[in-house]
């Protein structure tokens, strides 16, 4: 039987430079905070993730990538391929 999941998207708190809180974001929110970054090259920007602060580069990039941070769209498209046998 096929039954609709109530998928609640992850969030976690960013950070500015300064250390305020800019809110807990989801994915969407994340990247395109991190596309500000980039174009605005600035840097001490940071997100919090199980206790770690990551650090958001001033290109906009996530050097150190933790497992498990907004990882469900990448987990489920490979559940998808793999039941269609592409991967």
């Amino acid at each position: 039987m096929i039954t609709v999941n109530k998928i609640i998207p992850q969030v976690v708190e960013h950070f500015d430079p300064s250390g305020k809180s800019l809110g807990l974001l989801n994915e969407y929110e994340s990247t395109d905070l991190r596309c500000q970054i980039a174009e605005s090259n600035v840097n001490g920007y940071y997100l919090m993730f199980n206790n770690q602060k990551i650090e958001i580069l001033p290109n906009g990039k996530i050097d150190n990538w933790v497992s498990g941070l907004y990882d469900l769209n990448e987990n489920l498209i490979a559940k998808l391929f793999k039941s269609q046998q592409l991967i």
